[in-house]
């Protein structure tokens, strides 16, 4: 689910272009897929990845000012483009982006990246048996940037909880056992676990 929607604005472009009007009223439209958070660790190469729609079709994509559209793509309607960016210290960077149609029009597009550098933050509220022998969890996680998952894991078994991203995530979950490992995990990777024990 969460791949249909990375993918679903090319999607709409897609549509976009098979009704596309004659002549060149606007700009290029340009969008961003990943990172979906805009938040990275420090020292880590992310890939940027996105997309551009013209319907007179895409002549360039520029990172501050450096091209990175492949010549191959280039005067195509729908285009797709990736680079890498390496993350410095210092809090938040931002890269700016341009797309120019083969008119000449330009949009830009401003992509600020944030360095998370705090782990997530995992409270486990309640943890108690319930009548059935279930163990029930109550808890939440919160991060500075954004919680990407909460799992639970106990015996063999890791479940993902469907739960959105967000900077804060309540949960309450019950697990046919004893003892559980609750662990969350950020935009950027760095996780937290706690030990679930009534």
């Amino acid at each position: 689910m969460g791949e249909m929607r990375r993918y679903l604005p090319l999607l709409l472009l897609l549509l976009l272009a098979g009704c596309s009007r004659s002549g060149d009223a606007m700009a290029p439209l340009l969008g961003i897929t990943q990172p979906r958070s805009g938040a990275v660790s420090e020292g880590q190469k992310v890939t940027v990845e996105g997309y551009a729609f013209d319907d007179s079709g895409v002549e360039s994509v520029r990172v501050g000012g450096q091209e990175v559209l492949p010549q191959a793509e280039r005067g195509r309607k729908l285009v797709q483009f990736r680079f890498l960016v390496e993350a410095k210290k210092g809090g938040q960077v931002e890269l700016e982006l341009e797309a120019q149609d083969t008119g000449g029009q330009v949009r830009q597009l401003k992509l600020p990246l944030t360095l998370d550098t705090e782990k997530p933050k995992l409270v486990l509220e309640r943890v108690e048996l319930t009548e059935d022998k279930l163990l029930r969890i109550v808890g939440k996680a919160t991060d500075d940037v954004e919680v990407d998952r909460v799992v639970v894991k106990y015996g063999k078994t890791f479940s993902r909880l469907p739960l959105p991203r967000g900077k804060e995530v309540s949960f309450m979950i019950q697990v046919p056992a004893a003892s559980a490992t609750v662990i969350a995990v950020d935009a950027v990777g760095q996780r937290v676990e706690r030990v679930a024990k009534p």
